[in-house]
């Protein structure tokens, strides 16, 4: 499926994440559930947050 936004034209992309489904409960009969992410990802960076030039843990 290709998609265009203001002429340009590109091709969507989906996430690679593994989801896990958990059987939470039963509301008015009918089963919840919650999707979690099997791994979650960390961003962390390798030098440090900076904001307006002031070091950030």
């Amino acid at each position: 499926m290709s998609l265009r936004y203001r002429g340009v034209s590109y091709e969507p992309t989906q996430p690679q994440v593994e989801i896990s489904e958990e059987l939470i409960g039963r509301y008015r009969g009918a089963a919840v559930s919650r999707h979690t992410p099997k791994q979650a990802a960390a961003h962390t960076p390798a030098q440090g947050l900076k904001y307006r030039g002031a070091a950030v843990k």
